[in-house]
């Protein structure tokens, strides 16, 4: 400090900064260099891994069959990985199956313990080769990093160079700062000296900085003129007070017609909001009725966009709902009104048109929502289920209009969804139905009045029985039994179906695990698992409770999931469902071929069969091109390593078709209905006994 007083300020300002610099400049150097080692070692090392990688898959057929010549040629590949010194496959007991070695390194070696490391100075990575989850065996690399550190030596060089270079820009740089704040006080102490010997009080320091020195020229010229400097502060404090005045009326302005605007249109999308709709909605009506014309109410509503919300987030959700409503816009004319109800509804009002021109443009809004959307890098498919309503003859009034939109929309959901519905007087009878049994679905998983069936699953060429699927079923004690098309998707769109779910799951494992123990027999369980599960990031936790408190032992359990669930990039559901798997539990893709898959996910999902959907086998022996799908599905899935099942064989003909292309389980009404637990109990008994009596 003492030797920093003893110099000018200019000085000792330019030491300062140029101390700080170079403290600065050392660390980032250092921090640079020590990250740079670190990451270019793991990036050597993650390599090697690589290509450990792709020699142990390409080297799975040739320990398989044996073929050491084959396992040779796949090592010799690594000739141009100029860093790799040698190779080694072992067998699955450690002994050496192939080997190679780049110029004098030696062949023989102890296998290390550790799955990377070094060996005589030289890097390593081992991988475990494996087919069908079992390890056949192990590939070894081993590196030279002799040119890793004459880079890393090379590199240090450079960054000395730039460090050196860095500090001379610094004390350049640190020359020009330190006028910052030498340069106004010098020009002040000038500014005094002029007055001092010119007893000229008119004279002002120039103002150059607003810090200290800033404050300390504005006291100076306060000394030198109080009177004026009073003066000149009273206008600026008017001024002030004005542009204070204005931002604030202008900002209240701003504010108020915001709120207005807030008022009137949703906040996400800006579209108008249902206070918007409803009053062009009237003021339509009453035109219609003054000129005798149509008029179109369009009720919307996005299927299974709180799948997409819930899985991925709502931001993305909100960015969804967005791009909806600006493709919206371009199906509609300037004089529609487009409105956001809440939620993912949407309502349309098309003035002056024609019944039938409503359909084309109901028609061309489906077409342009299922079109395909990317949002943030992930591309996502949605529909639309439209209702439509039409002026005079569907109501005299806005709420009537909308109210039977609404219905007809139920009724395009009922139909299948992506698809629009008129609005008939019957309708409302379906909504009252929806209404009631919705009520009495609540109730009866309170009261837990489901029923379980098992429909069996026989091997394809022995036909033995070698599972069953859990059918849930559902007797109303006024209705009698309701059909499970009905339920299931009212219970999917109430929120209800995680309940059912997991009730169908408990009951099945219990009944079905006092059934092995009975019968002594390794029957297979098959359970519908839904996607509400995943969505509440619980579906492991589940499983584990449920097995824990029924016994029933994990290998013999597999859950069906649908096809729709395996979404892109849905990377929480990919970690549930290998968690699922390291249970012991097998997961089954139910109705393939009937939503988005490809063959990038299903490679790297933890399955292990795949359902054909019933529609495709419905017609085999009749359409060719159902013929050809299910042909390439049981190549697809076995290329794969995933079991098939044909769902829904009812004809002699259709099971010899899924026999004849090696298909390894078929379901359906021709050799097992669903039936009852005792029932099956019977069916089990009656055939292992049989099979006693033939042994």
């Amino acid at each position: 400090m003492k030797i920093l007083g003893s110099n000018s300020i200019r000085k000792t300002l330019q030491m300062v900064l140029l101390i700080t610099s170079s403290a600065a400049l050392t660390l980032t150097t250092l921090g640079f260099a020590v990250n740079d080692w670190i990451s270019s070692r793991h990036q050597m090392m993650e390599r090697m891994r690589s290509q450990a990688a792709i020699i142990g898959n390409n080297s799975v057929a040739a320990l398989t069959f044996e073929d050491q010549d084959s396992a040779a040629r796949t090592l010799a590949s690594l000739h141009s990985e100029t860093e790799i010194v040698a190779a080694w496959i072992l067998t699955g007991d450690g002994g050496i199956f192939a080997s190679y070695h780049r110029g004098r390194y030696p062949v023989s070696f102890n296998l290390p313990d550790n799955q990377s490391g070094s060996i005589d100075g030289r890097l390593y990575v081992q991988m475990p080769i494996e087919l069908d989850a079992e390890r056949v065996g192990t590939i070894v690399l081993l590196s030279d990093h002799t040119q890793w550190q004459e880079q890393q030596w090379f590199r240090a060089g450079i960054v000395l160079a730039l460090f050196i270079m860095s500090l001379l820009v610094a004390a350049l740089v640190s020359s020009r700062l330190q006028r910052l704040v030498t340069d106004p006080v010098l020009k002040l102490a000038q500014t005094a000296r002029r007055i001092t010997q010119n007893q000229d009080y008119s004279l002002r320091a120039d103002k150059l900085s607003r810090d200290e020195i800033g404050r300390l020229a504005d006291d100076f010229n306060e000394m030198v003129n109080q009177v004026q400097m009073r003066d000149n502060e009273l206008k600026r404090a008017q001024e002030q007070l004005e542009e204070k005045v204005a931002e604030r009326t202008a900002e209240l302005e701003e504010l108020a017609n915001r709120f207005e605007h807030q008022a009137y249109h949703d906040s996400l999308t800006g579209l108008a909001n249902r206070i918007t709709f409803d009053h062009r909605l009237q003021e339509s009506i009453d035109l219609a009725k003054r000129q005798n014309n149509h008029l179109s109410v369009l009720f919307l509503d996005l299927d299974r966009f709180k799948v997409i919300n819930d899985t991925l987030g709502h931001a993305l959700g909100d960015k969804l709902l967005i791009e909806v409503a600006s493709r919206l816009e371009e199906c509609l004319r300037s004089s529609d009104t487009l409105a956001r109800l809440g939620g993912d509804e949407f309502a349309i009002l098309l003035s002056d048109i024609e019944p039938g021109a409503t359909g084309d443009v109901a028609a061309k809004v489906t077409e342009s929502i299922v079109m395909p959307m990317l949002i943030d890098g992930h591309q996502l498919h949605l529909s639309t289920s439209i209702g439509i309503s039409v002026f005079p003859g569907d109501g005299q009034d806005a709420a009537t209009l909308l109210k039977n939109a609404d219905t007809a929309m139920y009724r395009s959901k009922d139909k299948g969804r992506n698809c629009f519905t008129f609005f008939e007087s019957n309708m409302n009878s379906r909504v009252e139905r929806r209404l009631v049994l919705e009520n009495k679905l609540r109730r009866a998983i309170k009261d837990s009045l489901f029923f379980l069936y098992y429909q069996p699953k026989r091997d394809c060429e022995t036909l033995e029985i070698t599972g069953v699927e859990a059918l849930v079923r559902w007797r109303d004690s006024q209705e009698g039994w309701i059909s499970p098309g009905e339920f299931i998707p009212l219970a999917e769109e109430c929120g209800l179906i995680h309940a059912i779910d997991q009730c169908v799951l408990e009951t099945a494992c219990r009944e079905i695990r006092q059934l092995q123990r009975d019968c002594n027999l390794p029957l297979h369980l098959s359970v519908n698992f839904s996607p509400s599960h995943f969505i509440h990031h619980d579906a492991a936790q589940q499983v584990a409770k449920t097995l824990q408190s029924t016994g029933y032992p994990g290998q013999y359990l597999e859950l069906e999931i649908t096809e729709s669930l395996l979404g892109p990039d849905a990377g929480d559901v990919h970690r549930q469902l290998r968690a699922i798997r390291d249970q012991g539990v097998e997961i089954s893709i139910d109705d393939f071929g009937t939503a988005y898959s490809s063959l990038s996910r299903l490679k790297q999902l933890p399955l292990n069969t795949l359902k054909i959907d019933q529609s495709f086998v419905r017609d085999l022996g009749q359409d060719a091109d159902d013929e050809i799908l299910v042909r390439t599905i049981i190549t697809l899935a076995h290329n794969l390593g995933l079991k098939v099942v044909a769902e829904g064989v009812e004809t002699r003909e259709q099971y010899e078709f899924v026999k004849h292309h090696h298909c390894d389980m078929v379901q359906g009404f021709l050799y097992g209905r669903p039936m009852p637990i005792e029932e099956l109990r019977e069916l089990l008994v009656e055939r292992h006994d049989a099979q006693g009596r033939a042994s």
